[in-house]
């Protein structure tokens, strides 16, 4: 480029804008001061050194700044014809950023500044993120107005992974303080009567979408969810409980993170974002225990998985923090993947089964060592597979592998992985002869379709 016509002086342009320009554009053009200065003898007749050249541009500089510094706001008419009549262009591109050229009124700083210069491009830095940036000094001349000093502005930008900050955990805390409102709770008094219920929702996988429309989503989540809440409330109303167990850590989510994958790294197809996910699941657990504890204490019991185990841990703590002074709620926050719990002759183990698989029944009688030798029956609940598998008893213990209430994605479509009953399961335990009943709640019919 160094003998490009691009580097003589245009016809427009007077001594002070083809010197701008050259300083301005000098590494894209490919030259040096000692470069500027000769094209700027060549141009003005003049033969001066490069020190010369240097101080005039940055006296024009510095006159330039506070010239658009103080008047920035005041567009001449001049101006706004410029601006208006510069090709300005948008170019989205196949990964999802996008490029815009404009012409801008700036200062130099400004030039420096991301956000002024989304703004100016009309993009929200709260959505937006500047990738690079590029400004040169665009100067007119005409006889009325003298040299306007404008900027072509050439940016790339890319929307912001970084979408679930502290702001949004004030939007959630304050919605939730402001807006929700518990179930009117009665004045109870729990029975010791030696019954326990056991609330199992096994991979919800909230926000989940589904292969084909109206298959799955956060919305249609939240009604299976809900819907097996009131099924096995209705189904229970005539007993009375001493304790019940609340287990929905499974895959409760669908995701781990901002970038829309498991806690591995999978890539998952969403309905929503990851802060309206949080947000929608944390009321949902809240409505939910305060549900059931009308009905009896509640202890919630946290079993990492593998599509949400930070998120799901991070929500324990949440509740922890929302029923610190409930004492009639437990929150198990401990981020252990395996959890036992002993209920009179019973001992009942947790697990999401994806890590152990064939190993559950083994690992019962090492790690509960006491309570499995003063216990009658033995069983560990794990989920998964999104169905409910063959029942196995091995020395003694009985694995059950539970069904899933959601809904096929396209990676489950594809792989063949499809015609599971949507369903969960629910037990009622008795003290002294394990457990009663194994409540099933199906959420395939219709009703549960039309959101």
């Amino acid at each position: 480029m160094i003998n490009s016509p691009i580097l003589k002086r245009q016809n427009n342009e007077n001594e002070d804008a083809y010197l701008v320009r050259l300083y301005s554009n000098k590494e894209f053009y490919g030259i040096d001061k000692y470069k500027i200065a000769e094209l700027m003898n060549a141009a003005t007749g003049k033969n001066c050194d490069e020190s010369k050249w240097r101080k005039d541009y940055a006296q024009y500089l510095r006159w330039n700044t506070y010239k658009e510094t103080k008047n920035l706001e005041e567009d001449t008419s001049a101006e706004k014809e410029i601006i208006n009549n510069y090709r300005s262009e948008v170019e989205i591109l196949k990964d999802g950023s996008q490029k815009s050229d404009k012409l801008i009124k700036m200062s130099v700083e400004d030039s420096k500044n991301s956000d002024f210069l989304l703004k100016s491009h009309g993009y929200d830095p709260k959505v937006w993120e500047v990738v690079n940036a590029k400004s040169s000094i665009w100067n007119q001349h005409n006889k009325e107005d003298g040299t306007l000093t404008l900027f072509s502005s050439k940016i790339t930008v890319k929307p912001k992974k970084n979408e679930f900050d502290v702001e949004d955990v004030k939007e959630i805390v304050n919605d939730l303080m402001k807006n929700y409102s518990p179930p009117s709770l009665q004045s109870i008094k729990y029975k010791e009567n030696g019954k326990l219920l056991e609330v199992n929702i096994s991979d919800l996988h909230l926000n989940k979408l589904g292969h084909i429309d109206d298959e799955y989503d956060h919305n249609l989540a939240e009604k299976a969810f809900f819907y097996i809440l009131d099924d096995v409330i209705n189904k229970t109303q005539h007993m009375k409980f001493e304790k019940i167990y609340f287990i929905w850590s499974h895959d409760f989510f669908n995701i781990d993170g901002l970038t829309k994958t498991t806690t591995g790294g999978t890539p998952q197809d969403v309905s929503t974002r990851f802060s309206n996910m949080y947000k929608q699941g944390k009321r949902m657990l809240i409505q939910a225990i305060d549900l059931l504890r009308q009905i009896a204490p509640v202890e919630t019991i946290q079993v990492g998985a593998n599509h949400d185990r930070l998120t799901s841990y991070t929500m324990s703590e949440v509740l922890d923090a929302w029923f610190r002074n409930e004492d009639n709620v437990l929150i198990d926050n401990d981020p252990l993947s395996r959890k036992y719990r002993r209920f009179g002759k019973c001992l009942i183990g947790f697990s999401h089964g994806h890590a152990e698989k064939k190993r559950l029944g083994k690992i019962m009688p090492i790690e509960a060592r006491k309570d499995w030798g003063e216990t009658l029956f033995a069983e560990i609940h794990a989920g998964h597979f999104h169905s409910e598998q063959a029942v196995k008893e091995e020395n003694g213990v009985i694995v059950r592998y539970l069904s899933s209430p959601s809904g096929s994605d396209n990676w489950h479509y594809e792989s063949g992985y499809v015609g599971a009953i949507k369903k969960a399961q629910s037990f009622v335990w008795d003290k002294n002869k394990g457990m009663e009943l194994m409540i099933n709640t199906s959420v395939t019919g219709e009703e549960l379709l039309v959101k």
